[in-house]
C-alpha cells in the first residue's frame, strides 16, 4: 500500500471552518505548514499539549477544554492543528507531519517563550498518542497521559501483530519503552476504535509506571 494511499485511510481530517482565527497564534513546522495554535494562559506552573483524535480539530478541543476539562484541571492549555487538519494548510497530513508539528510547537515553548521542559505536559488522545509519544521519547517533559492510545496503526486492525511491520505508523508501543517520564494511561472499556487490549498493552510496556491506569467502565473511545 502507498503512503499516500494509506494517509487517505488514516487520516481523517475536518474541513476548515474559519480560514483565519485572530485568536490562534500560526506558526511555522518545518514540513512548511501554517499551524494554528491556541494558548490558554492560566498562570499556571504546567503548560499542557494537547494533541487531538483524528476527525477532530482545534475548536473542539477548545470546547472541550473550556467547558469541561479547564474547571478541574490547573494547567495553562496548548492546542494545535495537524498539517493538513482544518485550518492548517499543507498538503495530506503524513506521520513524519505530525511529528513536526507537535515538535514545532514544544520548541516554541521551550526556547521562545522559556517555558522550562519539566513544566510541560503532554496529552494525546487516539491518534494525536503518536506525536505524543514522538515527542516524549525525544525531548524532556515532565509527563505523559494517553488518552485512548493505540499501540501502531497496523494493530488497531490486527492487534495480534506480534513485532512492528515495516510501513506500519506511529510505534507506540516502540518508543514508550523510551519515555523516561510519568505517563498516565485512560482508556474506556467499551472503546470499538481502539480496543481497551492496547491500553492494556501500552501500561505494561511503559518505562515508567508511576501511575496505575484508568479504564473506565461503561465508556467508549
Amino acid at each position: 500500500m502507498g503512503n499516500a494511499l494509506f494517509a487517505q485511510i488514516l487520516f481523517q481530517p475536518p474541513v476548515s471552518r474559519f480560514p483565519m482565527n485572530p485568536d490562534h497564534l500560526y506558526l511555522h513546522s518545518k514540513s512548511g505548514g501554517k499551524l494554528p495554535v491556541l494558548f490558554i494562559n492560566n498562570n499556571a506552573k504546567y503548560t499542557m499539549i494537547f494533541s487531538h483524535g483524528n476527525a477532530e480539530d482545534i475548536y473542539l478541543v477548545q470546547q472541550w477544554l473550556v467547558q469541561y476539562f479547564l474547571k478541574e484541571v490547573d494547567v495553562n492549555a496548548v492546542v494545535y492543528e495537524y498539517t493538513g487538519f482544518g485550518e492548517a494548510n499543507g498538503t495530506i497530513p503524513v506521520e513524519s507531519s505530525l511529528y513536526e508539528d507537535i515538535e514545532t510547537v514544544y520548541l516554541y515553548l521551550t526556547e521562545m517563550i522559556n517555558i522550562p521542559p519539566e513544566q510541560i505536559i503532554l496529552f494525546g488522545r487516539s491518534i494525536g498518542s503518536g506525536p505524543s509519544c514522538f515527542l516524549a521519547e525525544k525531548y524532556k517533559v515532565a509527563g505523559l497521559i494517553l488518552h485512548a492510545p493505540l499501540m501502531s496503526a497496523f494493530r488497531v486492525i490486527c492487534p495480534n501483530l506480534r513485532w512492528t511491520l515495516p510501513l506500519d505508523k506511529f510505534p507506540n508501543i516502540d518508543r514508550i519503552k523510551n519515555v523516561d517520564c510519568p505517563t498516565y494511561i485512560v482508556h474506556g472499556l467499551r472503546d470499538e476504535i481502539v480496543p481497551i487490549s492496547h491500553g492494556h498493552a501500552l501500561y505494561e510496556a511503559a518505562a515508567n509506571k508511576t501511575f496505575p491506569p484508568y479504564f473506565v467502565e461503561l465508556a467508549g473511545h
